[in-house]
């Protein structure tokens, strides 16, 4: 008898720390878990083990070209907090962006405000009739041409599409609208090529 109060007691604090945990959703596997807050959707990375707040940081997805330039590579970054300028500041480091490039202004249009990074790629389970756009104007973009250029267009789309939820990216240099071939027939950058992850 005794044996059955210890185990009901045991469900019933079991059952009180679960209502009075946090109401955050907790999902991902490998070396790295996620929250997602569910007021705001916004996803934090943890290690796993103990949750340490200071141990919180925004997780980013970056493009990069592979080492034959041919295809991209998605990786997974981490930085306070998810901004336009942390992107950038990503790709200058992956070499995708020049050194001292600079983000003048980023705008949204068919996005809501605390739209952040997807779990499965690009666009990956999104719908929606509305376009979402996002309006990029950069201070300078590297001279290219070629192969070179389309995956260099392709990694600031896919970058920012990934982690804003678009459909594409208009982009702008100094407030001029980018020309190139590779721009859709609306003069839009879309994402148009393979990826692999990359955990770093």
């Amino acid at each position: 008898m005794k044996k059955r109060y210890i185990w009901l007691a045991g469900m019933i604090a079991a059952g009180t720390l679960a209502a009075c945990s946090p109401s955050n959703k907790t999902s991902g596997s490998g070396v790295y878990d996620y929250l997602v807050e569910e007021s705001t959707e916004e996803r934090i990375y943890v290690e796993p083990g103990p949750n340490n707040p200071e141990d919180v940081a925004a997780m980013l997805f970056v493009f990069r070209p592979n080492s034959g330039g041919t295809e991209l590579e998605r990786v997974t970054s981490y930085a306070d907090k998810l901004t336009e300028q942390a992107l950038v500041d990503k790709l200058i480091e992956y070499g995708v962006l020049d050194e001292g490039t600079e983000i003048l202004s980023f705008e949204k249009e068919g996005v809501e405000d605390n739209a952040s990074a997807n779990d499965g790629g690009p666009l990956a389970g999104t719908q929606q009739s509305e376009p979402r756009i996002g309006y990029l104007n950069l201070s300078a973009v590297p001279e290219l041409e070629g192969e070179e250029e389309r995956v260099m267009l392709n990694c600031i789309a896919a970058t920012f599409i990934d982690n804003y939820l678009l459909d594409e990216v208009k982009l702008q240099v100094n407030g001029a609208d980018y020309e190139s071939e590779y721009l859709s027939p609306e003069g839009d950058l879309v994402f148009d090529m393979k990826y692999k992850n990359i955990e770093e």
